[in-house]
């Protein structure tokens, strides 16, 4: 008996996730066009509320990850999480092909500090042959003219307005999620006190130097005693990466920890801020439970949060 044979299937992204819809949308800011994906929660078209909507960065590898992550958490019945429309970003054609390096030049902060760590870390991949030269020095040049400002431009002028336009979008409920240099990209957002996000969750953020915009806008803020109030903000970190065998995790972390310590320290008037350390995950595998942790805290129906333990309330540090 002859086994029937395989046929390619090309199906549409509907056909593999049905709750997402894709777009794209050139951004005359950033000077490049983007990959958009939306994925609106189970039941979305029964109701006519206006939502929350979660923007979430690196959609060409995360994609795949949070939106049904996110859909299926909001379905649980023990553990109710608010319903919320994600807005996941990421790059087609070539940008998508090497997003390595597009990355960096949009989660990376304007005059962030070069990360030489990070030149290291990648020589490697070279020596391996998974890095051509070409792209390895592709790669570091974005890191030295990193526009993280205009993606967040692009996100709040161009994208967010075209978002609101077509689905039930609460203009006071907006969300940011980052992880790595999308962590580092969602601190850079909290630092620089943008007036679109209410709610940030930055994981495992990418601050590999102790004179890194991050630390210096919010210091900024701090010594000018802005008021606005800052959105509600939750860290994660994974366990590894404090003891890795990699310099460049290890530094991410004494940065984290920095980071924690000035919110502890010299908070913000008004933050609410919560953190959770990922047990037994690498920074190459800790996205997953990373964005559940983001979502439990911050979306999570008020009264059934099985994590409160967890919220560390900033109180005024004393003159």
């Amino acid at each position: 008996m002859t086994a029937p044979a395989l046929e390619a299937w090309q199906p549409e992204l509907r056909e593999v996730i049905a709750t997402t819809r894709s777009f794209t949308l050139r951004s005359e800011i950033v000077g490049g066009a983007f990959a958009v994906w939306v994925t609106v929660p189970p039941g979305y078209g029964a109701g006519d509320a206006a939502l929350p909507v979660l923007y979430v960065a690196d959609g060409n590898t995360q994609l795949a990850i949070t939106a049904p992550t996110g859909s299926l958490m909001m379905m649980h019945e023990t553990s109710p999480i608010r319903p919320f429309i994600q807005v996941t970003i990421g790059y087609l054609g070539d940008d998508a092909r090497n997003f390595l390096k597009v990355r960096n030049r949009d989660l990376v902060p304007p005059g962030e500090p070069f990360p030489h760590q990070m030149a290291a870390h990648l020589r490697p991949r070279v020596e391996r042959g998974t890095l051509s030269e070409e792209q390895y020095a592709a790669i570091l040049a974005d890191l030295s003219h990193s526009a993280g400002d205009r993606f967040l431009a692009f996100i709040e002028r161009e994208l967010h307005p075209r978002i609101a336009e077509r689905w039930r979008v609460d203009a006071d409920d907006v969300g940011l999620f980052g992880y790595s240099y999308g962590g580092l990209f969602a601190m850079y957002v909290f630092a620089t006190a943008s007036p679109l996000f209410t709610v940030i969750g930055a994981s495992s953020p990418g601050i590999l130097s102790a004179q890194s915009e991050v630390f210096r806008r919010y210091d900024r803020r701090i010594a000018e005693g802005d008021s606005t109030l800052p959105p509600r903000l939750h860290l994660t970190i994974n366990d590894s990466e404090t003891s890795s065998e990699f310099a460049l995790y290890r530094d991410l972390s004494h940065n984290y920890l920095a980071l924690v310590d000035r919110i502890r320290r010299t908070p913000l008037p008004g933050l609410r801020a919560t953190a959770e350390v990922i047990r037994g995950e690498t920074h190459g595998t800790g996205i997953v439970d990373a964005y559940r942790s983001f979502v439990r805290s911050c979306y999570t129906v008020r009264g059934h949060d099985p994590r409160t333990e967890l919220a560390w309330p900033v109180e005024p540090h004393p003159n």
